[in-house]
């Protein structure tokens, strides 16, 4: 029997509304050229240039809670209704109040520091300069999303990064090799740190700063949006007098910060706590002779400063408690576990999809699963989720069963007291949030404590799925269920939980 033909829409016709964008994510959108162009109660209307690709159709349904309706059109006409979207999106505040600075070299350094404040104000993670044959684009990460804010004249390109260059004591004459470097500043009274970090590329140095406010307090563990279950195993962990404990996630997911807010619940004039850190994001400084006993190391692979070396220097230091930034190789994980072994409290990071899956990265760099299984007493994956703007989230009804079908390993409501359609929200921009739709950022964990069983599977070579299904079975909850909860609260999106767990 053929199949129905597909229906076509003109989209050069549509006024298509921003807002409908937001109900993908942007890198599906991207990815499967998918607009989508009309929304009427629980139904979405999309045009995407491929309707037969059905991974792809899939895949947009597993990431939102509306009914789809499938059109086709032409792939022209979707690049066009994309690119005005997502240029539109960049063009904000922030870009008005850069014009005011003249086109000239005098101005270079003001625009420098104006770029600083604006990103301090707009509340930017990240400041990317993008050098191409024409101009100097200028980006913020604000929440976890890049965004197009300005563009220099192309004249001024070379001069912009020379000036970050010399604030960061770099080589302004090197332009051909990466280099990477630090800026300690003030900005609107507040003591700022910069991670400068540049690589040549064809039309210039592109170059990307990170952005450390040192003047914020740490933040409180109960802060961090553990669910209260996860946090009091999470405590039974690291109130431990040693062991190994890992906090797991990508980049930009706040595991620094879970850490901070550890040290800071544990730190006590009884234990003398050390940190390697690259670099120092915050000072734990102390407020009282109660709270001393913290002595941050910053490392520099240049001297020879390593993680390793640092580590194996600090077992000098009679330390009851260290932090390492991040396990990068073997032999730093190594010292890391041998450190956990001569009663010590060991800290750190690792860039792993979930809890499990650590263990396989350790075992693949080498790591025995003896000094696995005998080390580590717990960890700890996160991920940072964009929160819905309080002021103009959008609320709207979806059936029970849809929320179920998309995560079906939570059982959502007690049986015999299933409710037919639930209250979720939606983001609808505002200018709090400049027209993003969310404002500000929250936690989710999956905390996988290491018992006996876990022992056992790491010393016979199991898989990550079947050490995930017994954490489970020991009370793991996992990412994708701890986001959902986030959900049925009303604090962000399926859309943002899709689009950072992987199930």
């Amino acid at each position: 029997m053929p199949e129905p033909e597909l229906k076509k829409i003109d989209l050069y016709q549509l006024a298509v509304p921003p807002e409908l964008f937001k109900l993908l994510p942007a890198d599906i959108l991207k990815r499967h050229q998918v607009v989508p162009f009309r929304r009427r109660g629980g139904k979405l209307y999309v045009a995407i240039a491929d309707p037969s690709n059905r991974e792809a159709v899939e895949e947009i349904r597993s990431v939102t809670t509306h009914e789809l309706e499938i059109f086709s059109a032409g792939e022209e006409a979707i690049a066009a209704a994309l690119n005005r979207y997502f240029e539109s999106s960049g063009k904000n505040i922030v870009s008005k109040e850069l014009e005011t600075f003249s086109p000239s070299e005098s101005s270079v350094p003001l625009i420098v520091d104006k770029l600083f404040e604006l990103a301090l104000k707009y509340r930017a993670s990240d400041i990317h300069l993008e050098p191409q044959v024409e101009a100097l684009f200028v980006r913020f990460r604000v929440d976890g999303v890049l965004g197009g804010v300005h563009q220099f004249p192309e004249s001024l390109s070379a001069s912009i990064v020379s000036c970050i260059k010399v604030m960061a004591k770099l080589d302004i004459t090197e332009r051909r090799l990466p280099q990477d470097g630090q800026i300690s500043t003030t900005v609107g009274g507040r003591d700022i740190g910069l991670r400068v970090s540049t690589v040549p590329g064809k039309y210039g140095e592109a170059t990307v700063i990170r952005l450390l406010d040192r003047t914020g307090d740490v933040v409180d563990i109960d802060k961090l949006g553990m669910d209260t279950l996860t946090r009091d195993r999470f405590e039974d962990v690291i109130i431990k007098p040693q062991g190994l404990v890992l906090v797991t996630g990508p980049t930009g997911s706040g595991k620094t910060t879970t850490l901070y807010a550890v040290l800071n619940l544990i730190r006590s004039s009884l234990k003398n706590i050390f940190t390697l850190e690259d670099p120092i994001e915050c000072e734990l400084l102390a407020s009282s002779v109660k709270e001393t006993g913290v002595t941050q190391v910053q490392v520099n692979s240049k001297i020879g400063l390593t993680f390793a070396t640092g580590l194996r220097a600090a077992l000098r230091q009679d330390p009851d408690v260290i932090m390492v930034g991040e396990i990068r190789d073997k032999e730093t994980a190594e010292a890391a576990m041998k450190a956990a072994m001569t009663g010590h409290l060991v800290m750190s990071t690792l860039h792993t999809n979930d809890a499990a899956s650590t263990i396989i990265r350790l075992r693949d760099i080498g790591i025995e699963p003896y000094l696995i299984g005998s080390t580590i007493t717990g960890i700890m994956a996160q991920r940072l989720l964009r929160l819905l703007c309080s002021e103009c989230k959008q609320a709207y009804e979806t059936p029970a069963q849809a929320l179920g079908n998309l995560f079906p390993q939570m059982s959502l409501f007690p049986a015999g007291n299933e409710k037919p359609l639930l209250t979720l929200y939606r983001p609808a921009g505002c200018a709090r949030c400049h027209g993003t739709g969310y404002w500000g950022r929250y936690g989710i964990f999956e905390l996988l404590i290491v018992n006996d069983e876990i022992r056992r599977l790491i010393h016979e070579g199991a898989t990550a799925e079947a050490m995930k299904k017994a954490a489970q079975v020991d009370g793991l909850k996992t990412l994708r269920e701890s986001g959902c909860k986030l959900v049925l609260q009303g604090l962000t999106t399926v859309e943002e939980v899709f689009q950072h767990t992987v199930d």
